[in-house]
């Protein structure tokens, strides 16, 4: 009789050690997944941010650029763009921390073309632009914000992240309305 309680012990004792071992692997996998979110949502604020700021810097890169011939001081003009070409440059340096592949290569691609802008707004002659199939360096750089753009929503996990508006309120893709 002992032995048949001994045996009924040992088998509840085993039933109850795989039920927590049973137990514990989902829990384990669910924890996991908990911490990668959290470490994934803890850097889209920061992520959203630098977004935002290599976007708005681009753009106002280039109003500056584009008024630089009709500005009162010239040399305070320069000076102008000289900062907000350096804090463009400082915001995609800080992307390649935060951004996947995809967008820190669109951030540069913006840089770049940016760059250009203010080469051929200065009057020098565009040299890329065979390169890039004569398509003129604003063209270009819209071309690399939308590419900026995408690749933000999509590493931010925005629904439909191929789905940005073109800058063109005309845009001969979309009907009238």
């Amino acid at each position: 009789m002992s032995s048949m309680n001994a045996s009924a012990t040992a088998t509840s004792v085993l039933l109850v050690i795989v039920g927590a071992g049973v137990g514990l692997i989902p829990t384990y996998v669910m924890e996991r997944r908990k911490e990668r979110h959290a470490l994934a949502v803890r850097w889209d604020g920061p992520l959203y941010d630098l977004c935002k700021e290599c976007a708005a810097s681009a753009r106002q890169l280039v109003h500056l650029i584009r008024r630089l011939d009709r500005a009162m001081d010239q040399d305070e003009q320069r000076m102008k763009v000289d900062r907000e070409h350096a804090r463009l440059r400082s915001v995609v340096q800080q992307l390649r921390i935060l951004g996947t592949a995809e967008l820190q290569q669109a951030a540069r691609e913006v840089e770049h073309h940016a760059w250009w802008v203010r080469v051929v707004h200065e009057g020098r002659p565009d040299e890329l632009i065979d390169h890039y199939g004569g398509r003129e360096v604003e063209g270009r750089l819209r071309d690399a914000m939308h590419r900026l753009f995408v690749a933000a929503r999509r590493q931010l996990g925005v629904k439909d992240p191929d789905v940005v508006v073109s800058d063109d309120p005309i845009d001969p893709r979309r009907p009238a309305s």
